[in-house]
């Protein structure tokens, strides 16, 4: 009788708790972030966007836009910004936190030696100079090169003469010697050389790389001088089996492929996979055939600043692998951001 009537009290007493009480459910706001470049028809930098301006959808599902910050990243769009004048004596950064831009300069040097492809990485090195001279105290290159597998030539540095001098030897299909190790940021450490001699596919290097830059904080371009990426079959380009990985690792480290097509053609199959890993990553590609300056001034027009976009993840039906849909609500604009999104858990 006594263990009937506590069993009636322990009932009772549930029934009492509200409902909200006895079930907890966790609900997790997952925020993605994501690096846009707004730029008008000729290439320049849109500023003055707000919120209201963005539609972002993953998914194809509407994503909140909750903040977003305009990230200069030269002297002029400081200036411009006024934040030279807001912070006389800017604290003084962590030896692991770059002061300025970083650029991966990575070289596709064809193996066989096609004339079309050598032809033109020669007559731009004279348009690599204006890019180095161009360059802005803090900023940083590191410089690699490809032909039948990944060499790293030059570590981040600043040294304008070494970049230059990196640079001309990437025509070279010899085997560089390593890199002297430097002051943080630096890649040294973080790649292996019989790794680099096995990434047989530009695709395996961009792995490489981006799996090094990731532990430093903020983003980084790759400035891919190239020829082309993936194989051309069945009347299409198909890209590279490893071109999935390389995606998510670029994604995952804030590069974004900004790809100047070096080749002596008006048109070529391989642009198309040259173009893909631009769009993907938040990057553009630009032909540098009749016209290198222009090629050359869009690119540097895009990498004065950026867009730092938080932005709300709607409920999916799903984990894992989710596009990305950027726009802005201005006549004549070009979003360059990535386009897609893979959860971390």
């Amino acid at each position: 009788m006594l263990s009937t009537m506590r069993c009636s009290l322990i009932a009772a007493a549930l029934f009492a708790i509200p409902i909200f009480a006895q079930v907890r459910e966790q609900i997790t706001v997952e925020r993605i972030l994501i690096d846009a470049r707004v730029t008008d028809d000729r290439g320049d930098p849109i500023l003055g966007l707000t919120p209201k301006d963005f539609t972002v959808k993953v998914d194809g599902k509407l994503a909140a836009v909750e903040s977003v910050e305009w990230i200069p990243e030269t002297a002029a769009q400081r200036e411009i910004a006024g934040m030279d004048d807001s912070v006389p004596h800017p604290p003084p950064a962590s030896s692991d936190t770059p002061r300025g831009r970083l650029f991966i300069y990575f070289f596709q040097t064809d193996f066989a030696r096609t004339p079309s492809r050598v032809g033109g990485q020669m007559s731009f090195l004279s348009y690599t100079d204006q890019m180095i001279d161009d360059l802005e105290e803090g900023d940083r290159v590191a410089v690699f090169s490809f032909d039948s597998h990944l060499k790293f030539r030059l570590d981040f540095t600043d040294d304008k003469r070494q970049i230059k001098d990196a640079i001309r030897l990437s025509l070279l299909t010899d085997e560089p010697p390593q890199p002297p190790i430097v002051a943080n940021p630096s890649l040294a450490r973080r790649l292996n050389k019989d790794e680099m001699k096995n990434a047989a596919t530009s695709d395996a290097a961009f792995i490489l790389i981006a799996n090094a830059v990731r532990p430093i904080p903020g983003p980084k371009s790759m400035i891919l001088f190239g020829w082309g990426l993936g194989t051309l079959s069945g009347g299409r380009v198909w890209m590279d089996r490893k071109y999935p990985i390389a995606r998510y690792a670029l994604e995952t480290s804030r590069v974004s492929v900004f790809a100047i097509d070096t080749s002596q053609a008006d048109w070529h199959s391989l642009e198309v996979g040259l173009q893909q890993a631009a769009a993907d990553t938040g990057g553009l590609y630009a032909r540098a055939f009749r016209f290198p300056k222009i090629a050359l001034d869009l690119v540097e027009k895009a990498l004065v600043g950026h867009y730092e976009l938080e932005v709300r993840k709607p409920q999916l039906d799903k984990r894992g692998y989710h596009t990305i849909d950027v726009d802005v609500k201005r006549k004549n604009a070009t979003v360059l951001a990535r386009s897609s999104y893979v959860d971390t858990d």
